[in-house]
């Protein structure tokens, strides 16, 4: 919430009997249920909001004139959805919303174990605070939101990314950038918790991919902004225990089931000790703590190999890595490629060729076991390579070695080296017939040299026969006449027409397929 200038005595005795006691339990039903949103407020007394019952309604309060406050749904008089709003707003002030339900102890229901006597606000967040402190902040406005779908957790998570970060806006630019960060990491894991809050819900994971894929997104794109913006030096001699509370918030989080979850955690793990954490003293916390989690006997094993994982990416950063690859095929359960390809990435900007190249190496065997998956990532990072190093013995035999995943790939090399034939024998071993293949690409090979495309059309045109059916017999006629085409080139078109004979001959019980030829024009 913004500068609003808070009476609580006034709302609990001038504003509550305003209100008949039915509206008000109303009230605190859909601020319950969690229905108040978009609250926004002008000057120190007026807050505008949106609360969706039967249906949209624009609630206007002015706290200091209760009386011009308005609502649009038809009620003539003060309604629930005000009624609503006033909780929302007060909950969100650090007041206790029970004191407007009922004001003193002898109206409040006995089974009802709620403190009437309002809570001290908290402050709103400071430059001089600690990352604790506006955690505490950020937790108390957001921390018993509720939501119903995805698109809800998408909408919370923008609403309180724009209410928060505006606070800081004013504030040096070091620790503003940090308290950004901060931000972010309490929103991802607020996201995180009410998403798993709706595990047991079918219909939520559903619907849920393309929201969290814009809250991961988001997320990503600001803490890249303040780690470009920051200043890393000034950061570690004036804010080096700011920076400790998010090692720790960081390390608390790595403990819990949700650390590989939608957010990436990991990759967010990565960026920061890469580009803000790395500080003598927050490395040597940081290893001892990972080292103390892998030697426990007692350990969960994601936590465990979430553990062994940031050890490597310590190692990485010391360019130790082939301590880090016996780690990681030594101690975890299976080497994920992706998990690896942003490291590549890093090594391609700043080319480094030959460490580009070692990485590759390594990744190969564990690319090929889902080389469905990786393969088109994985020949990216080989092709980067060839820019730096004489590796296309290697580049190619990576695309040999990854077939039939790796087709395009190695379809676009071979055209690249104008090995037309080459690619024709790679159509012939995957089986391909001119329907999965480009047109294009069949034409340029047919104008290099048309004898390198007749296997393919020959068998194209016998498979379409086998299929015997009437539209298949059709495709097998129009593939004949396309063989025919390349046989007049070669000027071979005796060749042609004796292996049309032989096709009439060899399927002559095929009535259809006679039909179809004859149609054709191929024979009498």
């Amino acid at each position: 919430m913004s500068e609003l200038t808070i009476d609580w005595d006034y709302w609990t005795t001038r504003i509550r009997s305003d209100f008949d006691s039915t509206i008000l339990k109303r009230g605190w039903k859909y601020y319950q249920d969690g229905v108040v949103g978009a609250i926004q407020t002008e000057g120190t007394s007026v807050v505008k909001a949106r609360v969706s019952g039967s249906s949209h309604y624009r609630v206007q309060l002015d706290l200091e004139a209760f009386s011009r406050s308005t609502c649009s749904c038809p009620y003539f008089d003060t309604c629930k959805h005000m009624a609503a709003v006033l909780f929302q707003v007060a909950e969100q002030e650090g007041y206790d919303p029970h004191a407007l339900l009922y004001p003193n102890s002898t109206k409040m229901p006995t089974s009802q174990q709620v403190h009437t006597a309002p809570k001290p606000a908290v402050h709103k967040p400071k430059e001089t605070d600690s990352c604790e402190a506006w955690v505490v902040y950020f937790a108390k406005q957001y921390a018993n939101s509720k939501v119903y779908n995805a698109f809800s957790i998408e909408e919370l998570y923008m609403r309180a990314w724009g209410q928060l970060n505006k606070l800081a806006d004013d504030w040096e630019p070091v620790i503003r950038s940090i308290y950004d960060i901060q931000v972010v990491l309490y929103l991802m894991q607020l996201c995180d918790a009410l998403m798993q809050s709706k595990s047991g819900v079918y219909d939520f994971f559903y619907n849920a991919e393309y929201f969290l894929a814009k809250i991961a997104k988001h997320s990503r794109e600001r803490l890249h902004t303040s780690l470009w913006e920051i200043n890393v030096e000034k950061a570690h001699n004036k804010h080096l225990s700011h920076l400790k509370e998010i090692s720790a918030y960081l390390a608390a989080y790595m403990e819990k089931e949700t650390f590989n979850s939608q957010n990436q955690w990991f990759d967010t793990y990565k960026v920061l000790w890469s580009e803000l954490l790395y500080e003598q003293s927050l490395v040597a916390d940081e290893l001892a703590r990972l080292r103390s989690i892998v030697a426990s006997a007692d350990r969960d094993s994601d936590v465990y190999e979430a553990a062994v994982i940031a050890l490597a990416h310590f190692d990485m950063m010391n360019e130790e890595d082939e301590n880090a690859w016996e780690r990681v095929t030594q101690e975890c359960s299976s080497v994920e490629p992706s998990d690896w390809f942003g490291y590549l990435k890093v090594f391609v900007q700043e080319e480094q060729g030959e460490r580009l190249l070692k990485w590759l190496r390594w990744l190969g065997p564990e690319v090929q076991k889902d080389a469905a998956y990786y393969a088109s990532d994985y020949l990216y990072f080989w092709q980067e390579a060839s820019r730096y190093l004489d590796v296309e013995k290697e580049h190619r035999q990576a695309m040999v070695t990854l077939l039939p995943a790796s087709y395009r790939e190695y379809s676009s090399f071979l055209f690249q080296k104008k090995e037309y034939q080459t690619w024709a024998d790679l159509c012939l071993l995957l089986n391909l017939t001119p329907l999965e293949i480009s047109a294009g690409e069949l034409k340029l090979v047919e104008k290099a040299d048309p004898r390198w495309v007749l296997p393919i059309y020959h068998y194209a045109a016998e498979e379409c026969i086998q299929a015997k059916n009437r539209d298949a017999y059709r495709e097998a006629v129009k593939l004949l006449k396309k063989l025919a085409s390349a046989y007049k080139k070669l000027k071979q078109t005796s060749r042609f027409e004796a292996y049309v004979a032989y096709l009439s001959q060899e399927y002559s019980r095929y009535r259809a397929f006679q039909e179809e030829l004859k149609k054709g024009k191929l024979i009498p």
